[in-house]
């Protein structure tokens, strides 16, 4: 990919297809987690019936057509990036790639602030219920799923940390760029090729520490998923070797069989009669 005279254009072609793919894919994918915990919560009877596989892959499966289909979009800026002499002819500054940039710095800071703020709405809602659950001498079912979707809020936290590194980033790279043309236009007159270097330069160390972000959130993010799953991912680990319920399994019997003692319900005795009786016993 790297251009035959330098490598900057190929670490900014990596920087826009992480700022522009990788930041709606994770985007839209953390949003369909949250709303499947919503959903969760919100409808637990019919939450197996409304999201079924098919469903869900099909979510899966739109979040990446919309991912790619947004990543195409800034083809015409790609082609510049990745060979600049057909800035004019493919992509001008004024009229592509500078609404372009702008686009792609509104995105990003619109999806900063939706996911988290989707995220604590959702937590909050949690709380509620759970807190209602215990009031109510209920089975705190929603406490667990809360605690879980608590964990998932490391997710959350490195991307919103992530996402806010690459805003600042998009934005000086911004500024950059808009040097980057003037000096290029400039150059037959003026000649000023330590500012055109000390520029370019610029755009290639930004652009690799985006990059470099974009990969640490990669590695932490396994982390994360290793710590807070262990039990599952390790269960040789696990200080037990009880399987969890699974969510939205947990049944609540009413009717308990009588005379026998029943795991993981409600409401249901908790002796039982080994022996049989005999007739001296029924004697005063």
């Amino acid at each position: 990919m790297a251009n035959e005279n330098s490598a900057s254009y190929a670490i900014l072609a990596l920087f826009l297809c992480a700022a522009t793919f990788g930041f709606i894919h994770l985007s839209l994918s953390h949003l369909l987690v949250i709303v499947l915990r919503q959903l969760s919560v919100t409808r637990p009877y019919g939450f197996q019936t409304l999201c079924t596989i098919r469903r869900v892959s099909t979510g899966v499966a739109l979040i990446w057509l919309v991912s790619i289909l947004y990543a195409a979009a800034f083809a015409p800026l790609t082609t510049v990036v990745l060979d600049p002499s057909k800035s004019k002819d493919v992509c001008t500054y004024g009229s592509c790639e500078r609404p372009l940039l702008i686009v792609a710095i509104c995105v990003i800071a619109a999806f900063l602030l939706i996911v988290p703020g989707c995220y604590c709405a959702v937590l909050h809602k949690l709380k509620s219920i759970a807190y209602s659950e215990k009031m109510h001498n209920e089975p705190e079912v929603t406490k667990k799923k809360m605690y879980k979707f608590f964990y998932f809020g490391a997710h959350l936290g490195l991307y919103a940390l992530i996402s806010a590194l690459i805003l600042v980033g998009a934005a000086i790279i911004f500024h950059n760029v808009w040097l980057y043309n003037s000096i290029r236009n400039s150059i037959q007159e003026d000649c000023d090729v330590v500012g055109y270097i000390d520029t370019l330069i610029r755009l290639e160390t930004l652009a690799g520490g985006a990059v470099l972000l974009w990969l640490v959130r990669i590695v932490f993010d396994v982390v994360i998923v290793i710590l807070a799953d262990y039990h599952r991912i390790l269960p040789c680990l696990a200080a037990n070797n009880l399987e969890p319920l699974r969510e939205n399994q947990v049944q609540v019997i009413s009717r308990a069989s009588p005379l026998q003692w029943q795991k993981n319900c409600f409401n249901c005795p908790v002796f039982n009669i080994d022996g049989k009786l005999h007739p001296w016993d029924f004697k005063n």
